[in-house]
């Protein structure tokens, strides 16, 4: 039986990446709440489940995380949900399907819920000659799919181990979030020689911090309220996408009371 790791090159397109003298400007861009409303790995397991690839009792609870997620945004226990979620709906299933799958997911439905004001400034970053990538923790065949798509450099995403063409559920370490984004910001930073104080990132999430921290141009895009306080206290450029503004006043609020107690 031969087993590989599934996707350990990040580039999804063939033309290679413009040589310059210059310092590269990297922008790293979450995907889930921030370029896309909700959670990516959800929107694919409805697609799966209309294609016969899992069972309708994987996707019940994908629908309330996916309610929970957009309204409150991430958690400890929704992170730990994710990835137990995207091994079940994977784990003894065909790789080539799974890729036909998250095309059609991608078309139908998460390209449709791309947050067009996001979107723009990162054309505007392109327009610039910035390299645009997506750091997600989504599956990195989805994160693929989506970057090619949308014309950007590339993805990093989770990497799936795969065995005899079939996913075996597991995930080649953890679930690219949190601390492990920054650890990736770094390596790619390093490797392409680019000064992370001329770099940009673009999060929702308070779990991504490090990441936000580590880059001299941070942007909070509908952010939970843990990062909403973070960024005010910090003067961090605030982006509220179309349709999250519904959550501002809630989220402000859990901030305030935050700070209350600090």
């Amino acid at each position: 039986r031969q087993m590989c790791i599934r996707d350990r090159c990040p580039m999804v397109q063939e033309k290679k990446l413009p040589t310059s003298t210059e310092t590269p400007v990297l922008v790293f861009v979450d995907v889930d709440n921030t370029l896309i409303r909700g959670a990516t790995i959800f929107m694919f397991a409805i697609e799966a489940w209309k294609s016969g690839y899992i069972k309708w009792r994987h996707v019940i609870p994908a629908l309330f995380h996916q309610r929970a997620f957009i309204k409150k945004g991430e958690s400890p226990a929704r992170i730990t949900s994710t990835r137990e979620r995207s091994q079940a709906l994977v784990a003894g299933h065909s790789v080539a399907e799974f890729d036909r799958i998250a095309e059609v997911a991608w078309r139908r439905s998460i390209a449709p819920k791309i947050f067009p004001k996001v979107l723009q400034q990162l054309r505007d970053h392109q327009d610039r000659g910035h390299q645009v990538w997506l750091l997600t923790a989504s599956p990195q065949g989805l994160a693929s799919v989506m970057a090619r798509d949308l014309r950007l450099a590339g993805a990093f995403g989770t990497t799936l181990i795969e065995s005899d063409g079939k996913f075996t559920g597991e995930i080649d370490g953890e679930l690219l979030h949190g601390p492990l984004k920054e650890e990736k910001a770094v390596a790619f930073a390093t490797k392409l020689g680019a000064d992370l104080n001329e770099c940009y990132a673009y999060s929702d999430s308070v779990a991504d911090l490090p990441l936000l921290g580590l880059v001299g141009h941070p942007v909070a895009v509908n952010p939970d309220a843990g990062l909403l306080k973070h960024a005010t206290d910090n003067a961090w450029p605030i982006v509220w996408p179309e349709g999250s503004k519904r959550y501002q006043a809630s989220r402000t609020k859990r901030a305030e009371k935050s700070a209350g107690h600090d």
